[in-house]
């Protein structure tokens, strides 16, 4: 079948702790309708820190999930992110989009930190810079969570005054494109597209955010396992970095303190708990948890600060993490910018004959990914 832009495509995101699925149709007028919405519950240790151990269980799981909610299309778009995504602005020579299709391999050789033969590579011309203009973003593989190190002290060879072109440059180790493929393919259904988390981030903020007009917004995704950060400059990324740490370690840190289930969890990190467990501890446990994820999105910001000469002057917030009852004051308090939640779900149509309103909206930070991708389907090409 070719894929065009009337394709029926299903978005599909494998998280670390739940599977979600949405499909969306298009409206006269650019706006979008919610015909599908679920989710599903992973089974501890099916995927750890972004692999997938337990590839039959997450397959069986999101089988039931296809089926659960009557899905036609077999056709879906996910995503990937984490340390084994890379993205980069970098400066090119000017040539044509054909041109840097042979050469793009050649030319990421020098930046990406895997074996050029086991990536896949893509690109976007950004428009014309000068040679001496200051580097954009980098997502690369350094130290523990040293993603910035990298794309420091990189020698140029090119004239100051001469015009080269900026490209975003993505590179992603092919294990991990095949890991999500074959969970896909042995659900029974064919994938389509295969993007990365941060673009459908951007995606998803667009619904129910002019990023045009926005400045130096800062869209942060606050997974279990990964923060996902994306600094958007001029409507365009800016920079985007994968921290390799995120709420699980609040969970557990709850689980372990008040002996309870991670579904009660969710209700603690919510405001919602019985009157012998006492709201200090609550805070007090988050505000340790989250300090580490806070110390690398303040280091993630100064280097931005450093690349750009421009500041982060607001920050987005979704995710399982942003579900938390008074996190946007929390992170204000450290990071000295105004904060907000953000659901995605507010920036498109959903029929209440069909929906859950309130339930909608309650998991609309859970589904960010999710409703990203599915908008992916109307600018397939």
């Amino acid at each position: 079948m070719f894929l065009s832009k009337k394709t029926q495509l299903v978005a599909i995101d494998i998280g670390s702790s739940s599977i979600k699925l949405v499909q969306l149709s298009e409206l006269k007028g650019g706006e979008f309708e919610l015909t599908h919405f679920g989710m599903m519950p992973l089974d501890e240790e099916c995927i750890i820190e972004g692999a997938i151990k337990k590839p039959d269980q997450v397959a069986a799981a999101l089988s039931k999930l296809i089926t659960a909610e009557k899905i036609q299309s077999r056709y879906v778009v996910s995503a990937v992110a984490g340390e084994a995504v890379f993205i980069k602005k970098i400066k090119v020579p000017v040539m044509s989009e054909e041109e840097l299709s042979e050469k793009i391999a050649q030319e990421a050789e020098q930046y990406i930190p895997f074996d050029i033969d086991d990536v896949a590579l893509d690109f976007q011309l950004l428009g014309a810079v000068k040679a001496d203009s200051a580097e954009g973003s980098d997502n690369s593989k350094g130290s523990e969570f040293d993603g910035e190190s990298q794309s420091q002290g990189e020698p140029s060879n090119e004239e100051p005054d001469e015009e080269m072109m900026e490209v975003l440059l993505v590179a992603v180790q092919r294990s991990v494109i095949d890991e999500r493929t074959d969970i896909l393919i042995e659900a029974g259904l064919k994938p389509a597209i295969i993007d990365l988390n941060v673009f459908a981030l951007m995606n998803a903020a667009q619904l129910t955010n002019d990023l045009t007009s926005a400045g130096n917004t800062a869209l942060i995704d606050l997974g279990d396992s990964f923060t996902h950060i994306n600094i958007i400059q001029d409507g365009k990324m800016g920079y985007s970095r994968d921290i390799p740490v995120g709420g699980g370690y609040c969970t557990k840190m709850l689980m372990s303190k008040f002996k309870v289930p991670f579904k009660q969890v969710i209700d603690i990190k919510r405001g919602n708990f019985s009157s012998d467990i006492k709201e200090e501890d609550v805070i007090n446990i988050i505000t340790q948890a989250y300090k580490r994820v806070l110390e690398e999105i303040q280091k993630s910001f100064e280097y931005f600060g450093t690349l750009s000469g421009n500041k982060v002057e607001k920050v987005l917030l979704c995710g399982g993490g942003s579900m938390i009852q008074g996190i946007e004051g929390f992170f204000a308090d450290y990071l000295k910018v105004p904060v907000e939640s953000f659901n995605p779900m507010q920036g498109i149509k959903v029929n209440p004959k069909n929906f859950d309103q309130s339930l909608i909206d309650e998991m609309g930070g859970l589904s960010t990914v999710a409703l990203g991708l599915a908008t992916r389907r109307f600018d397939h090409k």
